[in-house]
């Protein structure tokens, strides 16, 4: 009986054990359906919408399935730069085109006569960069960079007056103290003519320049490289999984970057940087302190809504500089904190950046290291060997070297503009409806040969006052143009020019082993950057 017994209850929990794979296999059945189904209709989501600019008639590049023609970026094999200059080159010989990020359709300019239009003459309808923006969940975007619109214009209106030749003078002693100890800090080095990182020694050098004028503390990087600030400020630039999606989602999908919740900063960060300000404003109001600096200014816009004017005895025009304005042009603690970090995350890389392309090149064509070498030793001279505001503003061939610079290598490879309401593109049937996003490749315009014949030479001649009446202006965009154009832009070009004239006035660059020759760009960074750092041999020089 108990083997009959146990033999019914294994039938039966066998017939169970059949009747669960039965169900099981049904599951998976169902399951495998419905993935096909939902990639089937994805898949022709996808292709409906590639056919965005082929129904307006705008040439477009073929996209693939399922990254559009962008899977380089996506898949960060190549930097974002590099990859809208390959878009235009394949582009050669339209003014225009399409393309697709995903199923995002995006408009790519390459005529500068359209691109003067879009950037100055029909400013108006591209008015905004199209990022995603959220001050509530993240207040450190809310700076002049990111802000659309109404919010922009009100704030550059604030903001304009503090990068005049006057502040740019009040401030220049700072960048002059911060490239005595840039060149200080090598001399031992020099003397063993060593290779060094230039990458990182910059870095601390563009770092010391803004922590003290953006943020009014002296953090001494150049000193310690382990300085909290620098610390912290490396942080902003590393490469994160949640800064990776919310790049991405921002520009596809923004609305889930709500849903979800995501920051594009780290909460320490923007903690850190945010305490940072009120610290350095609350101690100067309660204190009567103040210091010639960048985030004085945004005090005074704080408390007055503007800024001292250049001027003599406190007028101008017949009116009373410090006169106090209505309070609906003062600016908020979060707002304040929001531009003095932008200050940071825009002059710190890209100048930095700037300085490493050009060591780079200088020590590849030494006839050219000679040649600004001797111009920065005969004005030097002429100002009793001190590095002034005026002695730098008279080096003409250093201009052209770090013009050519940001030729061959602009920090910001590419801009960006929104269609802010339906524009018809001048001399053609083409429209763009609000909402489209476009890009000017700046990288590609540069590398352009109708513009620059041989464009990969390293030739600060193409920038004489002949060269550049020649080929159009619009060619050539570091740092943008018309109402957009980046408001340091002459900060950022002096704190360039006093490093490397604290550099070359003590110390010879040379190619070594290490120097990366070809060069190979960060596919992780969106500023231009070389991958690996830079490893230049450094001597004392020979005069």
């Amino acid at each position: 009986m108990k083997i009959i017994y146990s033999f019914i209850i294994f039938q039966k929990t066998s017939e169970k054990h059949s009747k669960m794979a039965v169900i099981f296999e049904s599951l998976l059945l169902y399951a495998g359906v419905i993935a096909v189904c939902t990639l089937t209709a994805i898949y022709f989501y996808f292709k409906r919408s590639w056919t965005y600019w082929k129904k307006r008639n705008v040439p477009y590049l073929e996209p693939t399935f399922p990254f559009g023609n962008f899977s380089d970026i996506v898949l960060q094999r190549k930097s974002i730069g590099e990859v809208f200059k390959k878009l235009y080159d394949q582009l050669d010989g339209n003014k225009y085109a399409g393309t697709y990020m995903f199923t995002k359709a995006e408009f790519l300019f390459r005529d500068p006569e359209i691109i003067k239009n879009v950037l100055v003459k029909d400013f108006s309808n591209f008015h905004d960069r199209g990022f995603y923006i959220n001050e509530e969940r993240e207040p450190l975007t809310g700076h002049l960079f990111l802000l659309p619109g109404t919010k922009w214009r009100n704030l550059r209106v604030k903001l304009t007056p503090t990068f005049t030749s006057g502040k740019m003078k009040m401030m220049f002693q700072t960048l002059v103290d911060c490239g005595q100890e840039l060149g200080e800090c090598l001399t031992e080095t020099a003397n063993n003519e060593e290779v060094i990182e230039i990458k990182d020694v910059v870095a601390r050098f563009s770092t010391d320049i803004i922590s003290s004028c953006a943020f009014g503390i002296q953090c001494n990087c150049l000193k310690n490289p382990d300085a909290e600030f620098r610390q912290w400020g490396r942080k902003i630039f590393e490469p994160t999984i949640n800064n990776s999606l919310f790049s991405l989602l921002s520009f596809t999908v923004p609305a889930l970057v709500d849903f979800l919740k995501i920051r594009p900063l780290d909460k320490k960060v923007t903690k850190y940087f945010r305490n940072m300000v009120e610290e350095t404003v609350n101690y100067r109001e309660r204190n009567s302190f103040k210091r010639n600096d960048f985030i004085q200014l945004l005090i005074q816009i704080k408390n007055k809504g503007t800024v001292d004017a250049d001027c003599k005895n406190g007028h101008q025009n017949g009116h009373t500089i410090s006169e106090k304005i209505s309070d609906d042009n003062t600016m908020s603690m979060n707002c304040l904190a929001a531009q003095a970090f932008v200050f940071f995350i825009a002059g710190f890389e890209t100048s930095s950046t700037t300085m490493q392309f050009c060591l780079y090149e200088l020590t590849k064509n030494p006839d050219i290291q000679d040649r600004v070498r001797q111009e920065i030793d005969e004005i030097l001279k002429k100002h009793d060997g001190k590095i002034t505001y005026e002695a730098v503003q008279e080096m003409e061939y250093l201009d052209k070297v770090v013009s050519e610079t940001l030729r061959k290598y602009p920090p910001v490879p590419i801009l960006n503009r929104e269609c802010t309401k339906t524009y018809h593109i001048p001399g053609t049937d083409v429209v763009l409806n609000e909402g489209d996003l476009t890009v000017i490749p700046v990288l590609g315009l540069h590398h352009d040969p109708k513009y620059y014949p041989n464009p990969e030479k390293f030739d600060p001649e193409r920038f004489s006052e002949e060269e550049k009446a020649k080929r159009h202006h619009y060619a050539y965009l570091p740092f943008g143009e018309g109402p957009r154009i980046c408001i340091g832009m002459r900060f950022g070009l002096m704190q360039t020019k006093v490093g490397l004239i604290s550099l070359l006035s003590r110390y010879q660059f040379c190619v070594s082993k290490e120097t990366p020759i070809p060069l190979v760009m960060e596919p992780k960074s969106v500023v231009l950057s070389p991958m690996g750092g830079m490893h230049l041999q450094i001597k004392k020089r020979v005069k």
